[in-house]
């Protein structure tokens, strides 16, 4: 993402399930990228809630499916 954002880059944010492991995935990510830009992190773990909120939306007609393609 930095290359793509010309190293632009205003915050790395760690979140999800894998911000829950403070013992030695935040620090290796941390260690890592923190040239980069400051790093946030933002424990969570409800991927699976949201993926089945978003389906729910879709099925009820609220918002429409999205659908991603490869660029050829």
């Amino acid at each position: 993402m930095a290359a793509v954002l010309s190293g632009d880059v205003d915050s790395i944010i760690i979140t999800g399930g894998i911000a829950h492991d403070s013992r030695f995935m935040v620090p290796w990510l941390t260690e890592k990228l923190s040239f980069i830009a400051p790093i946030s992190v933002v424990p969570g773990g409800n991927e699976e809630l949201s993926l089945a909120m978003a389906c729910s939306r879709v099925l009820e007609g609220i918002e429409k499916a999205k659908e991603y393609r490869r660029a050829e």
